[in-house]
């Protein structure tokens, strides 16, 4: 039987895309073996050590691949969570890795990784989606010394080469993938023959290459942001004043977002951008970047990556 292929992310990478629109099981295309989501991040990612049961999820996961066996059918496991949340600071990603490693240590691994400035935007604009109340500079501003209470967004994980090289540790490096986001948007069937040769798995294109979750105009952003403020009650804001104006809220959200003009959004994405860049100068990005690009024997350059 061929070996279980890991989709681990990350987040804002075209995962969601992924898991429904090529995991969907038809025109012969392969199926996600554990579904839900929800399940693999409460039984894998979410347990602390000392109510981690290694046993019991080892016991649960063999289970399912030997179903998937008697149906003939590859093991094929994707959720972007376990790579870590974003908002957080990623701060559980290499937890979690090995964890996998000890649960299903013959597994191969596909990791998809995006350039990180546009990374940044893209995650600010979803935590803005799902609930979130920072702009930009405070969702960038590292925390003050000493409050520590709850985890943050972490730039350091950037440095993607340095979390490549866990995964080549804990995996071995002829079983980890990592593909650029930018070649799965641009050319989606080379990205999956890339995963197809990988894995041994069929992967036929999907009709559907569009995203699932496409950006918010940054206009509809900033009058969201102002929502979740005052009604949006989630992990990232747990008591807005005014619960009940959630929907309209949403609503006039939406419609700001339909009368955005390119001029006023070029101005804002402008701003946005400066701050990212300059929360990022202290990375080291082209190094990092070039290490990777040397390990995954891919031109990141050529795909707008700071080189």
């Amino acid at each position: 039987m061929t070996r279980p292929l890991i989709h681990l992310g990350l987040h804002r990478t075209g995962s969601t895309w992924f898991q429904r629109h090529v995991l969907d099981g038809r025109d012969g295309r392969p199926t996600n073996t554990l579904a839900d989501r929800a399940e693999t991040t409460a039984r894998i990612v979410l347990p602390r050590e000392m109510d981690f049961d290694a046993d019991g999820t080892r016991r649960w996961i063999r289970d399912r691949i030997a179903r998937s066996a008697d149906r003939d059918s590859p093991v094929i496991i994707s959720n972007e969570r376990f790579s870590g949340n974003p908002a957080a600071g990623w701060s559980d990603a290499e937890r979690t890795v090995h964890r996998l490693a000890e649960l299903i240590p013959e597994a191969r691994v596909l990791l998809v990784v995006r350039e990180q400035h546009a990374l940044v935007r893209s995650i600010w604009l979803q935590q803005i989606r799902i609930g979130g109340i920072s702009g930009i500079e405070d969702f960038l501003r590292p925390l003050d010394r000493g409050d520590h209470r709850l985890p943050a967004f972490d730039p350091r994980f950037l440095r993607f080469e340095r979390f490549v090289d866990m995964l080549d540790r804990a995996f071995g490096g002829r079983n980890v993938l990592v593909l650029p986001f930018e070649g799965l948007r641009d050319d989606p069937g080379r990205h999956l023959g890339r995963i197809e040769e990988f894995s041994e798995i069929a992967f036929p294109p999907p009709a559907d290459v569009g995203p699932v979750f496409a950006a918010p105009s940054l206009l509809e952003a900033a009058v969201l942001r102002r929502v979740n403020l005052l009604a949006v009650r989630s992990s990232l804001h747990r008591a807005p004043p005014f619960p009940r104006l959630a929907g309209p809220g949403r609503r006039l959200a939406r419609i700001a977002g339909r009368i955005a003009t390119d001029s006023g959004e070029e101005r804002r994405r402008a701003r946005i951008d400066r701050s990212i860049r300059a929360r990022l100068a202290t990375l080291d990005l082209a190094a990092s970047n070039r290490r990777l690009a040397s390990r995954i024997d891919i031109d990141l350059g050529a795909l707008g990556w700071t080189t």
